[in-house]
């Protein structure tokens, strides 16, 4: 695997273990699941979590980084559902560090911002929170 892809796996894997939806990376889910899929949401279950990784800063003589993870979440037609989902992520992933995930370092994620992003064509509400992630990403030419 590559960094990016080893961040978000690793970000899935820990939300599937703190109980807030399940990973599955062959992307099959019952409609009674919450999804964690990576960068595409899905048109069923209702509820899903999407992690979509991408650099922010990079060091140009150092392996350290900044990443940035948007946590797009979906849920039914209630608000306070897709609400109580992005706190769940909240609770898992903000103030954590000292992670290895795959290749990555992390070292600190914290939540940035978030918002409401209404109801998709369906009528499921979505939210958007996102996250810095402070790693160290390995390369050959850099310490």
């Amino acid at each position: 695997m590559t960094f990016l892809p080893d961040v978000v796996e690793g970000l899935a894997r820990l939300l599937d273990e703190h109980g807030v939806g399940t990973y599955r990376p062959d992307g099959v889910y019952a409609a009674s699941e919450t999804a964690i899929t990576d960068t595409v949401m899905p048109e069923a279950p209702d509820r899903a979590i999407v992690l979509t990784a991408y650099p922010i800063d990079e060091s140009a003589a150092l392996t350290d980084t900044v990443l940035a993870v948007q946590v797009r979440t979906r849920a039914g037609p209630d608000p306070r559902e897709v609400a109580a989902l992005d706190d769940a992520v909240f609770a898992a992933l903000h103030a954590s560090g000292r992670l290895t995930l795959g290749t990555a370092r992390i070292t600190l994620i914290y939540r940035f911002s978030a918002g409401s992003l209404g109801a998709d064509a369906n009528g499921r509400q979505e939210r958007t929170s996102n996250y810095r992630v402070r790693a160290n990403r390995p390369h050959p030419h850099l310490d």
